[in-house]
């Protein structure tokens, strides 16, 4: 019988082991699915068992013989099934490799790739010739391991692309044996990217609001800000914004970031440039849309040039801003460290259609201020041009009055023969002269009635007031001074009527502002009708005439200071525009209501509305 050889436990991992495991570990493997592969007939868990001393070598690695495998007489069979077994295990699990969603390079000893996988080639585009001229990045990620196997070490880093792109990338390297290691790529660049947008959105919206906060700014600190932002958002070194001018051909170059005032050497900010002359700088005016250029990658002043600014122009983005279909103002950008794109127009049109939108409400509250400040200005003229009319009524008022009287004290003792006999026409001079000077008498009373209503300086005695009897003493005054031509006066009272509480000076005068007009404004075939009743606490009169009426859209001045429908019928019928509004004064100063009703051609009604006296 042969002998058995004895064996040492030694418990190593062999090569393929090591290198699956670490796959696990950097691809999260499932423990139990890891588990399962190493405990298939494809790669048998005696991979971990205790094994011989005796060692079986490989042209590729030296893996150690299982524990258990007698050798008796030279029979190696059962080394050979292992090896068989190794071997198809080998094979499964480099397609598993070759096939990973995770690009994988295997480093030897002096930092030399000797195997790369399909996804590495397909994110990068380097092949097995390309990566011996990479020593420097697999020295750096060497370099950056402790010096004990199994530690998994992470780091991100730009990956420099084949065709010259450059890919943010995580790698995780871990030393699997002492000259050998592993290195997973993990492509971070869309992440990158997605995280680099939200960012900026995050950055304008701050930029925003903090435009927003500056509506009690200049308009030139509002432009400079969110040019800043711009040149900030973009990743640019220089920026401009400019305003398109009436003429729809030049363009107001405003305000240029601090960067384009020292690489341009700009001396004054505000220029006035042709479309024509500015190249890709008005691009975007021309043609209505963004512009975005990164062809210009030698240095290329005459690209971009404007008449006495020298800058090299590499890249550019220019946008338009737009009001109501017609472009208002642009805005551009340049020589950004990388290409131009989607986004950086994205931000840019966002920004500077909320820096317009800003200009205009500015401009706005600055033209409603600068109106609100002129306003002002014109009311104190007019307060002081009212206090001075206010002055010169009372005065002309008084000095009228003055001589008033004894007009009419003499005219009424010549009316009465206390100052001689006077034959017919006489009398009717005199009786013309006194008429007029009543009509003087109630022109003045009323000026002064208002200029006491206007200075809150009037004052009411009230009695107890029967109306029919006030009605009659007004009608009685007017019919005295009608003649032939006038129209017919009609009264509708009913037997008896509550009293009122008023002063009778004043509604004297309001009844008779109201009859005087009705005659004024109908004629002699026409008619006039005084109407009396109760309406609940309150005394209804109607002064209704058939005249030649108010026009409907005259209807709401009727009662305003002054006011008169139509100055064609001031020169025919006289007047001066005071009667309804101290007819309207005093009634509602008595507690009372005024309103009109009237259509044109067929007469109007004036209906007065007081309150009767409450009964005990």
């Amino acid at each position: 019988m042969g002998k058995k050889v004895q064996d040492k436990d030694v418990r190593k991992k062999g090569f393929l082991a090591s290198l699956l495991e670490s796959i696990s570990i950097n691809g999260r493997m499932d423990p139990e699915r890891k588990h399962s592969l190493f405990s298939s007939k494809l790669l048998p868990m005696s991979s971990y068992a205790s094994i011989s001393a005796q060692q079986v070598n490989t042209e590729h690695q030296t893996y150690d013989a299982f524990k258990g495998i007698s050798i008796t007489d030279g029979n190696i069979s059962p080394l050979n099934s292992f090896m068989e077994e190794l071997e198809e295990s080998e094979i499964f699990f480099g397609k598993v490799v070759e096939h990973s969603p995770i690009s994988l390079v295997l480093l030897d000893v002096d930092n030399s790739p000797v195997y790369l996988n399909r996804k590495f080639t397909e994110t990068f585009g380097y092949t097995m010739d390309d990566l011996s001229s990479m020593k420097e990045l697999w020295e750096h990620a060497f370099s950056s391991l402790d010096n004990g196997p199994d530690v998994v070490y992470t780091n991100e880093l730009k990956m420099p692309c084949k065709n010259g792109s450059i890919k943010d990338v995580e790698v995780n390297t871990t030393k699997l044996t002492d000259d050998r290691m592993i290195l997973l790529f993990k492509d971070l660049t869309q992440i990158k990217a997605a995280e680099k947008a939200l960012f900026l959105d995050e950055l304008r919206l701050e930029a925003l609001v903090e435009l927003n906060q500056l509506t009690g700014s200049k308009t030139r600190d509002i432009l400079s800000f969110s040019l800043e932002k711009a040149v900030e958002l973009t990743e640019s070194q220089i920026g401009y914004i400019g305003f398109v001018n009436e003429d729809d051909s030049t363009v107001n170059m405003y305000a240029w970031s601090k960067s384009s005032m020292d690489l341009c050497d700009i001396e004054n900010e505000s220029n006035v440039y042709h479309f024509k002359e500015t190249g890709l700088w008005c691009a975007p005016i021309l043609q209505r849309m963004p512009v975005l250029t990164n062809s210009n990658k030698e240095n290329n002043a005459d690209a971009g040039s404007i008449p006495g600014i020298s800058v090299n122009i590499r890249d550019h983005l220019g946008i338009p801003v737009f009001d109501d279909g017609k472009v208002v103002m642009i805005a551009g950008v340049g020589n950004k460290d990388g290409d131009y794109n989607s986004s950086d127009i994205r931000q840019m049109t966002l920004l500077m259609e909320g820096t317009w939108k800003l200009i205009q409400r500015k401009q706005s509250e600055d033209k409603i201020k600068a109106y609100l400040d002129q306003l002002a200005r014109n009311n104190k003229e007019l307060e002081s041009l009212d206090r001075m009319k206010d002055e010169f009524m009372a005065n002309i008022t008084h000095e009228l009055k003055t001589p008033l009287i004894p007009i009419k004290g003499y005219s009424e003792l010549l009316l009465e023969g206390h100052l001689g006999a006077l034959d017919g026409e006489q009398m009717k001079g005199v009786g013309m002269i006194l008429q007029n000077t009543n009509r003087l008498q109630k022109l003045i009373d009323s000026l002064l009635y208002m200029q006491n209503i206007h200075s809150g300086n009037i004052q009411y005695h009230l009695d107890s007031i029967d109306i029919i009897v006030l009605l009659d003493k007004v009608t009685t005054d007017i019919s005295s001074l009608k003649n032939d031509n006038s129209p017919a006066l009609y009264k509708e009272y009913p037997s008896s009527v509550p009293f009122i509480s008023g002063n009778s000076t004043y509604l004297e005068q309001v009844f008779s502002h109201i009859l005087e007009n009705a005659f004024k404004f109908t004629f002699h075939d026409g008619s006039i009708t005084v109407k009396v009743s109760t309406e609940g606490n309150d005394l209804h009169v109607i002064v209704k005439d058939t005249g030649i009426g108010i026009p409907k859209e005259e209807m709401p001045h009727i009662f305003k200071r002054f006011y008169q429908a139509d100055g064609s019928l001031t020169r025919r019928y006289g007047g001066n525009g005071l009667g309804l509004y101290l007819c309207k004064s005093i009634v509602e100063a008595h507690g009372g209501s005024i309103r009109a009703e009237s259509e044109e051609g067929k007469g109007t009604e004036i209906h007065v509305f007081l309150p009767l006296i409450e009964k005990d």
